[in-house]
Formats: C-alpha cells, structure tokens, sequence
C-alpha cells in the first residue's frame, strides 16, 4: 500500500475553521485546504500602492499527512516560480510549528528563508507520520515600483518511499 497524493495536503493556517488565506499567520492548523497548492490562492493581489512601494508578506502553511502510512523524507520547493519578474517567493521551515505572527507583515522569528526552486534543493522536512504536520513559511517580496501584473507560482512537496 502506497501514499496517494491526495493524502499529502497543504492547510491553512490561523485557527481550526480558518478559510481566509490572509488569516494564515501560524497557530493552529485549519481544516481548511489550500486550494490547488498555487501561491496566488495563498497571497491577495498586491495593491497599486503596495506596488509601487514594494512589500514583503508572510503566511503559513501545515503540510498534512492525512494518510495512514508515514511519509518517509518529506521534501517541499518551490515547482513554479512566480510568473512576475517584479516578485519572489521564499519558504523556511519551521521545526516547532507553533509559531504566529501578529501580522502579515512581521516576519516569523528565527527561520532561513530560501528559494529552492528544485526537488534537490528543497527543504527537508523529514518523516511526517500518519496524521502528522509541518509548517512551512512562504515570504513574498515586492519590489518597489513593481508592474501591476497577474502573477502565480506553485509549490510541490514529494516523499521518499519507506526505507
């Protein structure tokens, strides 16, 4: 019996019944799915004045293993980068998985941020047993006079078989 992928699932983050992406800030996972795991449906337009100031933005996701097998050497990275030249996307892994923060525009204390665009760079979130979580943190950043354009990214996590 193997690992389906639809087992392997990101959730918001932010309260038990969160369902509001802004709202993902760390805390308690929610039950509530990430839609299609694209970082547009993780992070609001940016605003024209946001746009042209620049910003940087923090949510949080709970990788969940929702199947009954554990999910040997978990890796997450970031498949798509984002589509605008204007825009990066960065994630960290938080060990503790408890961490909030009061804001989206406070950074999470004490992780490394980084841009593993690769199954071989990406960050090792180990073993999640059946049932168990990791959170991982995303960083957009917004350069200052930045084109208003559409713009996505998509993020993948794969795990190893049993050793």
């Amino acid at each position: 019996m193997a690992i389906v992928s639809g087992d392997l699932r990101f959730h918001l983050t932010g309260g038990a019944a969160n369902a509001d992406p802004s709202l993902s800030l760390g805390g308690v996972i929610s039950s509530v799915q990430l839609t299609d795991a694209t970082l547009e449906n993780l992070f609001d337009n940016v605003s024209p004045a946001q746009a042209l100031a620049g910003c940087t933005h923090y949510r949080a996701l709970s990788f969940k293993n929702a199947s009954a097998l554990t999910a040997y050497g978990a890796v997450v990275f970031i498949s798509q980068e984002t589509t605008s030249a204007d825009t990066t996307i960065e994630i960290a892994y938080d060990s503790t998985g408890t961490q909030s923060i009061v804001n989206e525009t406070t950074a999470p204390t004490g992780l490394s941020f980084s841009t593993p665009l690769s199954l071989g760079a990406g960050l090792a979130l180990g073993d999640v047993v059946a049932g168990g979580v990791a959170r991982i943190w995303f960083k957009r950043i917004v350069a200052p006079a930045a084109a208003q354009a559409s713009d996505s990214g998509k993020i993948t996590c794969t795990v190893g078989s049993a050793p």
